[in-house]
This record gives C-alpha cells, sequence and structure tokens, in this order.
C-alpha cells in the first residue's frame, strides 16, 4: 500500500485564529477569571445565576480549559486509571456486574471532578501492571483482577502510588485497600432459603482463575456451609463446583456436571455462567424451577431481566462504588483511609426457586 501525502504552500500572510482564553470568557461574562475558574471546578460557591451565565458564555466562545496548566498548578490530573489486564478486559466488560460498577465509579469520580482513565496491561501478572501504572499520568488507579497480588502491593507501596482492588483478592492483613460486600452473609442467605425450600442435594458453581477461587467466593462457599451445619446437611466436596467464567466454558461444565448428577438446585456466583445454565437448561428441556431451582449472585437489576426472573443475592454496587472511589481520593490526599465495613447483601426472592416436593 502506497500513501501519498501532498503538501500544499500557504500564502505568507496567514490570518491566525485566536482561541479564547479564561479572561476573555471572564470579560465577556463580567465576571473574575477566579469565577470561571470556581464554574469549571464545579464550586459550591457561585450563585446559580452566575454558574449559568458563565456557562453561556463558555458555550458561545468556543472555550475549552487548559487541562495541561490545571495540572502544572495543582500537582493534579483529576485522571483515576482503571487498570485491566488485556485477558480479562473482554471478559469483565461483558459481565453485568462489571457494567454496574463501571458505571458507580464513573458516577462518583465526576461528582468529584476526575475522569476515569481506562488502563490496559499486556499480562496479568504484578510486574506488567506495575509498569503500565507507573508510567501513567493519574493520581491514583483502581485495579481489577491482579494475579500476584502480594508482589504488585509491595511495589505500589514501596513506589508510594496511591492504589485501591476492585475487591478483596487475597487474605493478607496487609491488603486493606478495598471495599467489599459481606459475602459470607451472601452465601448463608441463599444456601439457607433453598434449604427452608427442602432442597439439600445442592451446587454451588465459582468461578475459578488459574485453578485457585478468589477470596469472595471462598467467603461466599463458607456461608453455605454453615447453612448446611445449621440444618444438619453434611458438606460434600463434590457440591462446590469451580467453572472458568466464560460463556462456553460454563455452558460445557454445566453440561458435564448433569451428564453424571441431577441436582435439585444451583448457587451460581457468576453472571455469565448464569446465562449459561439458563441456555443449557432451555436447550435440554429442564424446567426452572419446576426441575431446577436457581440463585444467582450480583446485581439485581440484571437477573430481574432474564427469564425466568432469576432469584438472586443482591449487593448494592453503587455503594460500593462511590466508597471505593472516597477510599483513593483519600489515599490521593495522604489522609488516614476510613475502612467501611462490608455491606450486609439482599435475597430478592423472584420466579427461579421452587419448594422441593417431599417423595
Amino acid at each position: 500500500m502506497v500513501i501519498i501525502i501532498s503538501f500544499h504552500a500557504f500564502p505568507k500572510e496567514r490570518v491566525s485564529i485566536k482561541k479564547p482564553t479564561i479572561r476573555d470568557v471572564a470579560l465577556k461574562a463580567n465576571v473574575t477569571a477566579s469565577t470561571v475558574s470556581r464554574v469549571l471546578n464545579d464550586s459550591d460557591l457561585v450563585k446559580p445565576r452566575t454558574r449559568q451565565k458563565v456557562l453561556e458564555v463558555i458555550e458561545s466562545l468556543g472555550y475549552i480549559p487548559n487541562k495541561t496548566a490545571r495540572i502544572f498548578k495543582s500537582g493534579k490530573s483529576y485522571i483515576l486509571g482503571l487498570v485491566i489486564s488485556q485477558a480479562h478486559i473482554s471478559e469483565i466488560m461483558s459481565n453485568a456486574g462489571f457494567q454496574a460498577q463501571f458505571k458507580g465509579l464513573t458516577e462518583k469520580a465526576h461528582k468529584e471532578g476526575y475522569n476515569i482513565l481506562i488502563i490496559t496491561s499486556a499480562e496479568g501478572d504484578a510486574y506488567s501492571y506495575f509498569e503500565v501504572i507507573k508510567n501513567q499520568l493519574a493520581d491514583g488507579f483502581i485495579i481489577f483482577s491482579p494475579s500476584q497480588n502480594d508482589t504488585l502491593t509491595s511495589l505500589l507501596d514501596e513506589a508510594e502510588i496511591p492504589y485501591v482492588f476492585n475487591m478483596k483478592y487475597s487474605d493478607n492483613p496487609q491488603d486493606r485497600y478495598y471495599v467489599s460486600s459481606d459475602d459470607f452473609e451472601g452465601g448463608y442467605i441463599a444456601a439457607k432459603y433453598l434449604l427452608d425450600l427442602n432442597h439439600t442435594d445442592i451446587r454451588m458453581l465459582v468461578g475459578s482463575v488459574k485453578g485457585s477461587m478468589l477470596s469472595f467466593n471462598v467467603e461466599r462457599i463458607n456461608g453455605f456451609k454453615k447453612a448446611l451445619a445449621q440444618y444438619g446437611v453434611p458438606f460434600k466436596e463434590e457440591m462446590i463446583v469451580p467453572i472458568i467464567g466464560q460463556m462456553d466454558q460454563s455452558y460445557n461444565a454445566i453440561y458435564q456436571l448433569f451428564q453424571t448428577q441431577k441436582p435439585s438446585a444451583l448457587l451460581i456466583s457468576n453472571e455469565i455462567t448464569t446465562v449459561a445454565a439458563l441456555n443449557y437448561f432451555a436447550d435440554q428441556g429442564y424446567r426452572v424451577p419446576q426441575d431446577v431451582s436457581i440463585i444467582g449472585f450480583g446485581p439485581s437489576e440484571f437477573f430481574r431481566t432474564l427469564r425466568p426472573n432469576l432469584t438472586n443475592v443482591g449487593y448494592d454496587i453503587t455503594w460500593t462504588s462511590s466508597k471505593l472511589v472516597d477510599l483513593l481520593l483519600q489515599r490521593i490526599e495522604g489522609k488516614t483511609p476510613s475502612f467501611e465495613m462490608p455491606k450486609k447483601p439482599e435475597l430478592v426472592i423472584r420466579d427461579s426457586t421452587a419448594r422441593l416436593r417431599q417423595e
């Protein structure tokens, strides 16, 4: 392919178009430049009528704030980096829980005067994440799905880079920079509800990353075990079914499970796997909930759109996202972080669960 670039001579006398400045806006709006700056920074110190007038002048002049100057003046970029490995980004983007969390993060960040920048790392290991992070012009970072988490924590702490994780990835007590819901309670209330409906042959389908389970799934399993113990139902290892959380792998894993076992109820700890399960049951003629009851974990809005409407353990993702941004901003500003207690989930009962008939 040949690319031809053509150059044209310009006349000696050229008309330059002067970009409007903050002073031009101030002059036309009959306010001070500092007032214009306060409007741009969404300060509460500006009266609504004045703010509206300044915004109208900004639009009429086509004024674009000089963000580079803002960075040099304040020492901040007002950008929060959202770091995801390239291997995980397509999986995460199709996940309803991530979509809800991303919406919550961006809304909270914008309210605080920050923008979210998505940053991808070629690999998911600690050193690849660190190399990407240290070269970015962002004030702090929200990190998704890292492996070798303990190593990454040490690297970031040593470099004094503010960061938070989007959830609990490690049992290391030093890794405190995350906000979570009470996953133990989530596993407990879901299992208890199924046991109340006479289900004892239950399988819990949980995501597996490189052969290991993330901490939030371990907590849900522990809650599941507590409910079983309270009802005198023995726990068996076969009750926990690790599944890679992608659509095809989830579908195949559920197919393999139902070739040899016929559990009466499923707890599914991943939204994509939940959809794969519904697809499999529709293909094979299983009726939900007459033949198998299902409870999902995640955003209630998503499960309400499925057919049948799914009973689910609902988490307040807007709350956790807001608190996560608050935690990161505290670290950016050098304040002592205030750590939030995990928020209790809610069991939302819909059409995918039914009482098991006693034979």
